[in-house]
Protein backbone atom coordinates (compact mmCIF):
# COMPACT_ATOMS: atom_id res chain seq x y z
CA UNK A 1 0.00 0.00 0.00
CA UNK A 2 2.84 2.39 0.82
CA UNK A 3 4.35 1.60 -2.58
CA UNK A 4 1.15 2.70 -4.32
CA UNK A 5 1.09 5.86 -2.23
CA UNK A 6 4.72 6.61 -3.03
CA UNK A 7 4.06 6.10 -6.72
CA UNK A 8 1.05 8.41 -6.67
CA UNK A 9 2.85 11.25 -4.91
CA UNK A 10 5.91 10.83 -7.15
CA UNK A 11 3.75 11.14 -10.26
CA UNK A 12 1.98 14.18 -8.83
CA UNK A 13 5.25 15.93 -7.93
CA UNK A 14 6.77 15.19 -11.34
CA UNK A 15 3.64 16.44 -13.12
CA UNK A 16 3.55 19.56 -10.96
CA UNK A 17 7.23 20.22 -11.68
CA UNK A 18 6.66 19.95 -15.44
CA UNK A 19 3.64 22.27 -15.36
CA UNK A 20 4.45 24.89 -12.69
CA UNK A 21 8.03 24.34 -11.60
CA UNK A 22 9.57 23.43 -8.27
CA UNK A 23 7.67 25.86 -6.00
CA UNK A 24 4.82 23.43 -5.26
CA UNK A 25 6.98 20.34 -4.71
CA UNK A 26 7.65 20.87 -1.00
CA UNK A 27 4.00 21.12 -0.03
CA UNK A 28 3.02 18.17 -2.20
CA UNK A 29 5.82 16.06 -0.77
CA UNK A 30 4.92 17.00 2.80
CA UNK A 31 1.24 16.17 2.26
CA UNK A 32 2.21 12.81 0.80
CA UNK A 33 4.66 12.18 3.64
CA UNK A 34 1.89 12.78 6.19
CA UNK A 35 -0.24 10.08 4.58
CA UNK A 36 2.63 7.62 4.21
CA UNK A 37 3.75 8.20 7.82
CA UNK A 38 0.27 7.60 9.20
CA UNK A 39 -0.18 4.53 6.98
CA UNK A 40 3.03 3.05 8.36
CA UNK A 41 1.84 3.88 11.88
CA UNK A 42 -1.50 2.15 11.22
CA UNK A 43 0.27 -0.95 9.93
CA UNK A 44 2.52 -1.04 12.97
CA UNK A 45 -0.46 -0.67 15.33
CA UNK A 46 -2.38 -3.39 13.48
CA UNK A 47 0.59 -5.74 13.80
CA UNK A 48 0.87 -5.01 17.52
CA UNK A 49 -2.84 -5.56 18.07
CA UNK A 50 -3.07 -8.80 16.10
CA UNK A 51 0.15 -10.32 17.50
CA UNK A 52 -1.14 -10.13 21.06
CA UNK A 53 -1.01 -13.32 23.07
CA UNK A 54 -4.59 -13.23 24.33
CA UNK A 55 -6.21 -12.82 20.87
CA UNK A 56 -9.46 -11.65 22.44
CA UNK A 57 -11.63 -10.13 19.69
CA UNK A 58 -12.82 -7.33 21.97
CA UNK A 59 -9.24 -6.40 22.90
CA UNK A 60 -8.17 -6.45 19.25
CA UNK A 61 -11.12 -4.25 18.25
CA UNK A 62 -10.40 -1.81 21.07
CA UNK A 63 -6.79 -1.60 19.90
CA UNK A 64 -7.89 -0.99 16.31
CA UNK A 65 -10.24 1.81 17.38
CA UNK A 66 -7.48 3.36 19.50
CA UNK A 67 -5.06 3.13 16.57
CA UNK A 68 -7.55 4.80 14.23
CA UNK A 69 -8.16 7.64 16.70
CA UNK A 70 -4.43 8.16 17.18
CA UNK A 71 -3.90 8.13 13.40
CA UNK A 72 -6.52 10.85 13.04
CA UNK A 73 -4.82 12.95 15.72
CA UNK A 74 -1.45 12.37 14.08
CA UNK A 75 -2.77 13.66 10.76
CA UNK A 76 -4.09 16.82 12.39
CA UNK A 77 -0.84 17.43 14.29
CA UNK A 78 1.38 16.85 11.24
CA UNK A 79 -0.75 19.10 9.04
CA UNK A 80 -0.60 21.87 11.65
CA UNK A 81 3.19 21.52 11.77
CA UNK A 82 3.34 21.82 7.98
CA UNK A 83 1.17 24.92 7.93
CA UNK A 84 2.51 26.73 10.99
CA UNK A 85 6.15 25.67 11.35
CA UNK A 86 7.19 25.05 7.75
CA UNK A 87 4.84 27.72 6.30
CA UNK A 88 3.82 25.46 3.41
CA UNK A 89 1.09 26.43 0.99
CA UNK A 90 -2.13 24.80 2.31
CA UNK A 91 -3.46 23.92 -1.15
CA UNK A 92 -0.25 22.05 -2.01
CA UNK A 93 -0.19 20.12 1.26
CA UNK A 94 -3.86 19.16 1.04
CA UNK A 95 -3.54 18.10 -2.61
CA UNK A 96 -0.51 15.93 -1.81
CA UNK A 97 -2.35 14.47 1.18
CA UNK A 98 -5.54 13.69 -0.76
CA UNK A 99 -3.81 12.14 -3.77
CA UNK A 100 -1.61 9.98 -1.57
CA UNK A 101 -4.59 9.06 0.61
CA UNK A 102 -6.22 7.66 -2.52
CA UNK A 103 -3.45 5.05 -2.46
CA UNK A 104 -4.67 4.02 0.99
CA UNK A 105 -7.96 2.99 -0.61
CA UNK A 106 -6.56 1.61 -3.88
CA UNK A 107 -3.66 -0.21 -2.25
CA UNK A 108 -5.72 -3.26 -1.20
CA UNK A 109 -7.11 -3.52 -4.73
CA UNK A 110 -3.64 -3.63 -6.27
CA UNK A 111 -2.57 -6.32 -3.78
CA UNK A 112 -5.34 -8.57 -5.10
CA UNK A 113 -4.46 -8.17 -8.78
CA UNK A 114 -1.69 -10.74 -8.65
CA UNK A 115 -3.81 -13.33 -6.79
CA UNK A 116 -6.73 -13.69 -9.18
Amino acid sequence: MVGVQGLLISILIAWSYLIWGIEHGGGLLYGGAVTITTTLYSGWRFKLDTDRVDNQPSAIMAGLYKGTALRFLMVIALLIVGFRVFKLEPADVILGFVVTQAGYFFGPLTARWGRQ
